[in-house]
This record gives structure tokens, C-alpha cells and sequence, in this order.
């Protein structure tokens, strides 16, 4: 019988091995973690603003190290997008997710810091989405050919100023929320229409050129494209909510 359901619903994992994803060394217990807060709401609420925001830098940071490995076709580079985000981003996420959940659950804020804490959390997991975005533009390093490879600052289809621009308004959506200032959302939805115009240049000029010969490297670029592109919509989503 047992071996009929092993067949059935495969056999269970004969390791014992700690599986990579449960190797983020971290230690939630020296996040300070209270039900009342040991120091003023207000600075609290700071130090978790320090926090997405560090968090933030690291995810813009790893979004342009994983285009410019697509775009060079240089596969240590991305091996070290996926290492920066173990090492980093993957801890930064950990720690503001706690925080987060800690302070709006347990702490008893009133009604315009509960509303600061969900805020945090909204960005943060937008932040998530974006730097998985950039592991699978990473992914595609070793399936992708570009043409100016060897020329730092080029590509054929505009990602190196996508990236750029993009990085840019993710840095300046979080900021409109760490700092209050509503000029920094208006910032990054005025800027998406740069990110728009270089987007359809691009796809515009895989779809002129694609062929049967061709067609399997125009659509992982594409992908890398789509990938940027959502990041910036990302963004945009992310600056709505404090215009």
C-alpha cells in the first residue's frame, strides 16, 4: 500500500537538509519586540521608516545590477544579484515584515499611526514584488543576447535609461512616504511617461525585427523589458497613495 500511494503522489525527500530557503540568518528576538513601545511612537515609527527605506535602496540597487547582467550577458553578475538578495534583501523583508505586524497588531497605535504602519506594509510588499523582478531579469542573463555588450552604457533597446529611470522612481515613491512630501509621488507618476516612451521604442522595434531565427532571444529581452516596465508601475502604485 505505501508503496502504491509513493508512486501515486511520489516519494517523500530522503535529506534531512535544511532546505536553502529556511537558511536566512536572522534572529527576530534582538528586534527589540514589545507590546508597549520602550521608547516614543513617533520614534519607532521612524526607525521603521530607516528600515524601508534601506530596504527600498537595496531593492533599486539589485534591480540595476540584474539589467546590467542581462544586458552584458555576465553570469557572475547575475549569480550575485540572487547572493545580494539572499543576504540583504531577503533580511531587510524579514525584519520590516515583523516590525510591521508587531507594531499594528500588538501595540495599541491610534488611528494616524496604525495608518503609518499599514503604509509601510503596502511598500513593503510591493518592494517584494519588485525584487523578485529582479531575479527574474537575472534569470534570463544566460538566454538573452544583446549587441553592444562590450560598450558599458548601451543596449540596443533602451534598458540601461529604463533601469535608471525606474530605480530612480521607486526611491522617490518610498521617500514620499518616509518624509510626507507629497512632491515626491507627483515626481515619480510624471516620470512613468519617460518610462512609457522607451518601453513601446522597445517593443516596437523587437516586433519590426523578430524571425523564426530570432524569435526565442527577442523574447527573453522582451521579458526583461516587461519585467522593468512593471517595476515602474510598481512604483507608480506605490507614489498614488501619497500624492
Amino acid at each position: 500500500m505505501a508503496k502504491m500511494f509513493g508512486k501515486i503522489f511520489g516519494d517523500s525527500p530522503k535529506s534531512t537538509e535544511t532546505p536553502k530557503a529556511f537558511t536566512i540568518k536572522i534572529d527576530p528576538a534582538r528586534f527589540g519586540l514589545t507590546v508597549k513601545p520602550q521608547v516614543a511612537v513617533h520614534i519607532e515609527l521612524e526607525s521603521l521608516k530607516q528600515k524601508l527605506t534601506k530596504l527600498s535602496s537595496n531593492v533599486e540597487n539589485n534591480l540595476m545590477l540584474s539589467i546590467r547582467a542581462a544586458t552584458k550577458k555576465n553570469v557572475d553578475l547575475a549569480a550575485s544579484a540572487f547572493k545580494f538578495d539572499e543576504e540583504y534583501i531577503q533580511k531587510g523583508k524579514f525584519e520590516v515584515e515583523y516590525l510591521t505586524l508587531a507594531y499594528g497588531a500588538f501595540q495599541g497605535l491610534d488611528e494616524e499611526q496604525l495608518k503609518a504602519v499599514g503604509s509601510a506594509r503596502m511598500i513593503l510588499r510591493e518592494l517584494e514584488r519588485i525584487a523578485q523582478f529582479a531575479l527574474n531579469i537575472a534569470d534570463k542573463t544566460d538566454h538573452v543576447q544583446f549587441a553592444n555588450v562590450q560598450d558599458l552604457h548601451k543596449d540596443e533597446y533602451g534598458l540601461k535609461p529604463m533601469g535608471d529611470i525606474t530605480a530612480e522612481m521607486v526611491k522617490k515613491a518610498v521617500e514620499a512616504f518616509v518624509s510626507g512630501n507629497s512632491k515626491h509621488a507627483s515626481e515619480t507618476l510624471v516620470m512613468m511617461k519617460e518610462i512609457d516612451d522607451l518601453y513601446r521604442n522597445a517593443v516596437s522595434k523587437i516586433r519590426s525585427s523578430v524571425n523564426d531565427q530570432n524569435i526565442v532571444n527577442l523574447t527573453g529581452i522582451l521579458s526583461v523589458i516587461e519585467h522593468v516596465k512593471a517595476s515602474a508601475d510598481i512604483s507608480c502604485t506605490i507614489a498614488s497613495n501619497f500624492c
